[in-house]
């Protein structure tokens, strides 16, 4: 088996069929078994699952469903969907994406060729066929906060248009893969231990790219491998929306950076919210002023919460 495709499904199920449906179609060149760790979907999801693969039956590849008896979070069901896997590699995929091409036969190539890499992912569409995020050239810290809070200046000046997309014909290097399309090499993975559990949902894969590439292996981005992300459909965005986000970047934070690096970063960030909110209220525009003091708000909330 060469490659192991592992989906996390939380009450997304009618997605999640519409990408394996676009594995079966688009996957020729390698052989593979799908894995879905349903991350304790309610008893309608489960059923429309069950009801809509038994038709399928038998399935062009291995696929196997893993019910978890509770939502875990991604990082942790992707571990359990790791330690049934067979494949010589893991392919991460979120389960509202669809393949536009052979996307995983062409990341498994480049990966063969390039032995010193240990995690790729190709070129990310949204759902009108745009280029959407794909990676991101600098790991979270001090600068990629500041360059967020100043309008993203910093990389655009440096990366241009490729500073998370990859508009080449070669691939780029990068500091990390979106976990939406992320494949590692299995014995990457073994060395790395998967996910670190700490994480519940977010930055759980910024820190597996920045744990790789400190074990010195590249990070690639390659762009002839498509997919469309129809990102924002397997989620609600609300207020714990916005708390899972900065509870991940504060544990991934504390992990990495020093206690006094830390504190510079906070008090950056808290300063160019306030600024923001006070910005948009004064031209008027209350409904960012409100989304701004609502990240304000909730960041000195967690800000206080976080320690080492």
């Amino acid at each position: 088996m060469q490659i192991s495709i592992i989906i996390v499904n939380f009450n997304t199920s009618a997605l999640l069929l519409q990408c394996i449906e676009s594995i079966f179609k688009s996957v020729q060149g390698v052989g593979y078994e799908i894995i879905v760790a349903d991350n304790g979907s309610n008893e309608e999801q489960k059923s429309l699952l069950r009801n809509s693969l038994s038709p399928l039956t038998p399935h062009p590849s291995p696929l196997t469903v893993i019910e978890l008896p509770q939502n875990l979070g991604f990082g942790k069901a992707n571990n359990a969907a790791a330690e049934v896997a067979k494949g010589e590699y893991l392919f991460l995929l979120n389960p509202d994406t669809i393949l536009l091409n052979d996307a995983v036969s062409i990341l498994y190539n480049y990966m063969e060729k390039h032995q010193h890499v240990g995690i790729c992912g190709g070129n990310l569409f949204d759902c009108e066929m745009k280029p959407t995020h794909s990676f991101h050239r600098i790991f979270p810290g001090f600068l990629s906060e500041l360059d967020f809070a100043t309008g993203k200046v910093y990389r655009r000046v440096r990366y241009g248009k490729n500073s998370q997309f990859n508009h080449t014909s070669q691939a780029l290097p990068v500091a990390m893969i979106t976990g939406a399309d992320l494949m590692i090499r299995r014995s990457v993975w073994d060395k790395l231990h998967g996910f670190d559990p700490v994480f519940f949902m977010y930055f759980e894969d910024s820190d597996l790219c920045k744990r790789c590439s400190e074990c010195k292996y590249d990070i690639m981005s390659v762009p002839s491998a498509h997919i469309q992300h129809l990102e924002g459909k397997s989620f609600t965005e609300s207020e714990s929306h916005c708390k899972r986000i900065l509870d991940g970047r504060f544990k991934y934070f504390y992990k990495h950076h020093s206690i006094s690096y830390n504190r510079l970063t906070n008090l950056m960030n808290i300063y160019s919210l306030a600024m923001a909110t006070i910005l948009f209220r004064c031209i008027g525009k209350e409904s960012a002023s409100r989304n701004y003091s609502q990240r304000l708000r909730i960041y000195k909330e967690l800000c206080s919460k976080a320690h080492p």
